[in-house]
């Protein structure tokens, strides 16, 4: 799960703070963000309990503090996101779960109801839900989703969307391509932690439409499922023919796609010489 990736959002809206709240305001939740980053960090560092009651204190600040209700969503989307990952590093997968799906919730009302640009979050913070259901051992349940993000995140299909319930009234921002590359490399990197039958679910679900691989974004993500399924299987030749034609455009783009194949590549050559 990309908790960096957070942080990075959230500089996305900087200028959007700066514009709807109050400089207070802005204090505030530039606090709680300072707050909560220290104690994911501590989470990544492995000291779960100090990070979640680093984030707990931030929760409390939040709770506390007078705010518009623009102000309380957008805090709140990030907090509840920190917290799914406190309760995914715990093995509370329930918990983690409805985090991530209430982080999603508060998604849809920042566009909905105050214009924010939240297509990107919402698909990475979706990633991050169904990585939980993955390492939770729900591999079939994961790969119906999981191909609905790639097909998703390659076509901007409104269809593919997961979670119906949490859809948009008002429609999405636009994603830039290298957005999508990115959004596309986090799917990827769940995608390769499931079992070959649920790779094999994913493999026949996309692309959506027959004959749609032609595109670069489309081309390799399905040349990596592919490779991933060979190797899970056992069918070393298909592996490395994948393998072959995935490395021909380097590693820009799908960077931990390309660096998952590589360390199959080595543990393939470490067992047969």
């Amino acid at each position: 799960m990309r908790t960096d990736a957070e942080a990075n959002i959230a500089a996305i809206y900087v200028e959007k703070i700066a514009r709807d709240l109050t400089a207070d305001e802005a204090h505030v939740l530039g606090s709680i963000a300072r707050t909560r980053e220290r104690g994911l960090a501590l989470c990544r560092a492995g000291k779960v309990r100090d990070g979640g009651s680093v984030i707990a204190r931030a929760r409390s600040v939040l709770t506390r503090a007078s705010l518009s209700k623009e102000a309380f969503v957008l805090s709140d989307s990030f907090l509840c996101a920190g917290e799914g990952f406190v309760h995914f590093r715990s093995g509370r997968v329930d918990a983690a779960t409805s985090s991530m799906l209430t982080a999603m919730d508060r998604c849809r009302e920042l566009r909905d109801a105050y214009g924010y640009p939240v297509e990107g979050r919402r698909i990475h913070l979706a990633c991050n839900a169904v990585r939980i259901w993955v390492e939770a051992g729900k591999h079939e349940e994961s790969s119906i989703v999981l191909a609905q993000l790639l097909n998703l995140i390659d076509t901007s299909d409104r269809r593919f969307w997961p979670y119906p319930d949490l859809e948009y009234v008002s429609g999405p921002d636009r994603l830039d391509d290298d957005v999508r590359w990115e959004l596309m490399d986090q799917a990827l990197a769940v995608v390769s932690r499931l079992d070959p039958e649920a790779l094999g679910q994913v493999a026949a679900a996309f692309p959506s439409s027959p004959g749609g691989g032609t595109q670069p974004l489309t081309a390799r993500t399905r040349c990596f499922v592919e490779a991933v399924r060979a190797y899970s299987s056992g069918d070393l030749e298909t592996f490395l023919a994948r393998c072959v034609e995935f490395f021909q455009a380097g590693a820009q783009h799908l960077p931990r796609a390309f660096g998952h194949l590589v360390d199959r590549l080595a543990t393939v050559k470490a067992n047969v010489t």
